[in-house]
Parts: C-alpha cells; sequence; structure tokens
C-alpha cells in the first residue's frame, strides 16, 4: 500500500508565494522521511492558503498518517474530498481506506477502496488493495466459522461427556440405594425371623409350662386319690378288727 504525495503544477502556480514556499519545503522534507517536518509545513501552507486547496490537505493528511496519526489524517482527507477532480479524490478515497484498515477497519476500508475505483477505474492500486482486503475478509470469516465449528464440535463433545457422566453417576446413585434398600429389607427380614423366632420359643415355653402344670396336678390328684384309698382301707382294717373284738 503506497501513500504518495500529491502536487498538480495548475494548483502549486495559483497558490501565494508563502503557501508554494511551505508547500514545497514540505514535499523535500516528506521525501526525505522528515515527516513531523512535513506535517507543519503542509499545515502552514493550508492555513495560509485563501483558496484551501484540496492537495494540500491531502499531502498534510499523508504527512499524519505516516506518523500514525490516523485521527488527524482522516480529518485531512476529509477535507480533501471537496475537490472537483475526481482523480484526486479517488486518491483520497484510497488513502482513507489505508487509514482504516491500519485502524483496525477492514470493512470500512473495503467501502473506500470500492468508492476510489468507481472515482477512477485506471486507479490500480485502490483495485489491487480492495481485491486484498477483500480475500482477508473472506479468510476471517472462513476462519470464523471454522472456530465456531471447532467450539460448537467440542461443545457437543462435553456436553455428550457431562450426559453420560450424569448418567453414569444417576446409575451409580441408583445402585447404592438398591443395595441400601436391600440390605435394610434383608435387617428388617432378619429382625422378622429373630421376632418370629422368639415369639414362637416363648409359645413353646408357655406351652410346656402349662403341661407340666397339667402333669403336676395330675400327679397331685393321683397322689390324694392313692392317699384316700390307703386311708380308707386303714379304716375298713380297723373296723373289721374291732369287730372280732366283739365277738
Amino acid at each position: 500500500m503506497k501513500y504518495a504525495l500529491l502536487f498538480l503544477i495548475s494548483s502549486l502556480l495559483s497558490l501565494n508565494a508563502f503557501t508554494y514556499l511551505d508547500a514545497k519545503s514540505g514535499e523535500k522534507e516528506y521525501k526525505k522521511g522528515n515527516f513531523e517536518v512535513s506535517e507543519k509545513k503542509f499545515e502552514s501552507a493550508a492555513s495560509s492558503s485563501k483558496e484551501k486547496d484540496p492537495v494540500l490537505f491531502y499531502n498534510h493528511g499523508n504527512s499524519l498518517f505516516q506518523q500514525k496519526k490516523y485521527d488527524d489524517a482522516m480529518k485531512q482527507y476529509e477535507q480533501a474530498l471537496a475537490s472537483d477532480d475526481k482523480k484526486l479524490k479517488s486518491q483520497v478515497k484510497h488513502n482513507m481506506g489505508n487509514t482504516l484498515f491500519m485502524q483496525q477497519k477492514p470493512e470500512e476500508a473495503l467501502t473506500f477502496y470500492k468508492d476510489a475505483v468507481k472515482l477512477d477505474p485506471d486507479n490500480r492500486e485502490a483495485a489491487i488493495n480492495y481485491e486484498i482486503v477483500r480475500k482477508l475478509l473472506e479468510q476471517q470469516q472462513q476462519q470464523q466459522q471454522q472456530q465456531q465449528q471447532n467450539q460448537d464440535q467440542k461443545e457437543n463433545k462435553d456436553q455428550k461427556q457431562d450426559q453420560q457422566q450424569q448418567n453414569q453417576q444417576q446409575q451409580d446413585q441408583q445402585k447404592k440405594e438398591d443395595q441400601k434398600q436391600q440390605q435394610q429389607q434383608a435387617d428388617q427380614q432378619k429382625q422378622d425371623q429373630q421376632k418370629q423366632d422368639q415369639q414362637q420359643a416363648k409359645e413353646e415355653k408357655d406351652k410346656l409350662s402349662k403341661e407340666e402344670a397339667e402333669r403336676l396336678l395330675q400327679a397331685l390328684e393321683k397322689d390324694e386319690k392313692d392317699t384316700q384309698k390307703e386311708v380308707k382301707k386303714a379304716l375298713i382294717q380297723k373296723e373289721n378288727s374291732n369287730v372280732k373284738k366283739k365277738w
């Protein structure tokens, strides 16, 4: 991308002496690379020019651009657009596109390059820069799309992994709960069995106690009956004995 000074002989001849001298001095300093000095000279020339020649603003803008004073350069280029010369306006539009590109505004720069070519189809540099920036924007768009696609794939993969992990955690949790429930059921069954065994033992014990009591009672009744028989027998014998004595 080139940033050339533009001097029109007809414009220079129409300038007053002071303006002419400052403009010529600015041109020399610019060619030497003394952009700060050329800036001052072109600024002085533009201030002293009654005609406010657009070429002076254009050259002043170029000096500012070379110092990376892009905002100030754009202001000078905007004043240079007042020219009726399409070729000059094409050069101004081209350099405005360059300035915007340096300000990281390629989309806006593309518009100015396009305008520059419309004003002057022979402005080859503007046409080349237009194609360069257009392709650059296409590449950036493709890269952004690829990055977005990669990001989407990564997010989908992460979501799938998260879902799998979540499902596994749920399965593990369910397994733990099932095991816990089974253990609780086993413990409950054990407790129920223990209670049942205890109740059965108690019933058997009570049954034995009842049977023993009945057997004891029966034994007592038998003993009593035997005792009564013995007593009766003894009484009978005594009576028999008494009778014999009377006889």
